[in-house]
């Protein structure tokens, strides 16, 4: 006859027990009453203030940001000789080349026409510079701030009252006044120059020599005078790029720029300063590709024409905002973190958020700065609850432990005692 094991089925039957009680005291504890529930909480993190940026990845190439071509005709004399040479660093005024004039009367005519119109030209400039300055923009009350710099059809539809339209016509004058003040100050080299040869010719005779109005390097030089016969490009440096369809769409003049030349261990800043409306070339089953360029705060000496860069356009920003990591918000239907609140206990609380940069996230509304937020384990939270989390005796410091004052070592002493 086989013998029964008993004492396996008592084991069996007490374990069933045991997990059966935990199931109904737990089924039946309705109000949290009877059984006491916590979260556990492995790692925290706390809510900062910080500044996020929101950028478009780009790639671009230092180009000379301005060049100028310098042309010879034939009609106007014979050609004597350059006075540069390639790849030669020339300032505005430095002698570029001599030739010999074949009619004296009709060149003296000519460069006397040529500083009559630039004098009118300047003229002109000048009293609209002064017709700039003289402009008050209007409080943002009045309904026509924009009127004298942004003729555009939409303009009667802004809304005149909204502050950021004073601003921005602010910025439009002064911009307008830039502007002008950098085209009077080229047309009065010009005038410099074209002076210079008329009096070359009535008091030396039948030589001149011309001059540059432009600083930069010399890239072209024709020894069989061909048009141009020079090419002068500024050692000013820009950034030039293309954008796909896509990025077209979110990006902006007057945008910030962070440049990264990897290779020379660079990192600049820059503006977007101007996008092209019209693409490269306009194909059915082509992308398009719109060009577009960045001007650049302070170059690096080390900088030359021809190396690429990284370009991150900064398409929004955020800056001194509460910000989190972005693996601490959870979505259902609503966006929302565990947050400690001030009794100690785990609060579920909705959040609206803004810009994200490299994991973190603005938080708009529902935290604030120094607030700590439960991590990990997720599946371990529960709404208004104690919490426990473990000691990181790594985080420790001994001395710190040891180094207790007497008030404090009886106040929990004492604390400890009464809980138990």
């Amino acid at each position: 006859m086989k013998k029964k094991n008993y004492k396996g089925r008592i084991i069996g039957l007490a374990i069933i027990a045991l997990v059966a009680a935990n199931a109904f005291l737990i089924y039946f504890d309705e109000d949290h009453e009877k059984v006491d529930r916590k979260s556990y909480i492995n790692e925290w993190s706390q809510a900062i203030t910080y500044d996020l940026f929101e950028t478009l990845d780009s790639e671009g190439v230092f180009a000379a940001e301005e060049s100028k071509e310098v042309y010879f005709s034939q009609e106007v004399g014979a050609f004597q000789e350059f006075l540069v040479e390639e790849n030669q660093t020339i300032n505005e005024g430095d002698d570029l080349y001599t030739y010999e004039v074949l009619n004296y009367e009709q060149q003296e005519i000519k460069l006397e026409g040529e500083v009559d119109r630039l004098e009118e030209e300047i003229g002109a400039i000048e009293d609209y510079i002064n017709e700039i300055e003289n402009y008050d923009v209007p409080e943002p009350e009045s309904d026509n701030s924009s009127s004298f710099f942004n003729n555009s059809d939409d303009t009667s539809t802004s809304n005149s009252n909204d502050p950021p339209e004073y601003v921005e016509t602010e910025f439009q004058k002064e911009a307008k006044l830039a502007e002008q003040e950098s085209e009077l100050t080229k047309k009065e080299a010009m005038l410099e120059i074209v002076q210079d040869q008329l009096d070359q010719l009535q008091e030396a005779g039948q030589t001149i020599t011309v001059t540059s109005s432009f600083s930069g390097t010399v890239t072209d030089l024709s020894e069989e005078l061909n048009d141009p016969i020079l090419t002068l490009k500024s050692t000013n440096l820009r950034i030039k790029g293309k954008f796909n369809e896509d990025e077209r769409k979110l990006v902006e003049e007057d945008m910030g720029a962070r440049i990264d030349v990897t290779d020379l261990n660079l990192e600049l800043e820059g503006t977007l300063s101007s996008i092209d409306s019209f693409p490269e070339e306009v194909e059915v089953h082509r992308s398009s590709y719109y060009p577009f360029e960045v001007s650049i705060e302070e170059a690096d000496e080390q900088l030359l024409p021809g190396y690429h860069a990284d370009v991150d356009i900064i398409t929004d920003e955020a800056l001194g905002v509460v910000t989190v990591l972005e693996d601490l918000l959870i979505t259902e239907k609503n966006l929302y973190a565990w947050v400690m609140n001030s009794e100690g206990h785990l609060e579920r609380r909705a959040v609206k958020t803004g810009v994200s940069e490299n994991g973190l996230i603005e938080i708009q509304e529902g935290l604030t700065e120094g607030e700590w937020l439960a991590y990990q384990p997720k599946d371990e939270f529960r709404r208004q609850v104690p919490f426990i989390t473990p000691i990181k005796l790594r985080d420790l410091s001994f001395q710190d432990i040891i180094d207790v004052d007497e008030e404090t070592l009886k106040t929990y002493g004492l604390l400890g005692l009464l809980a138990r």
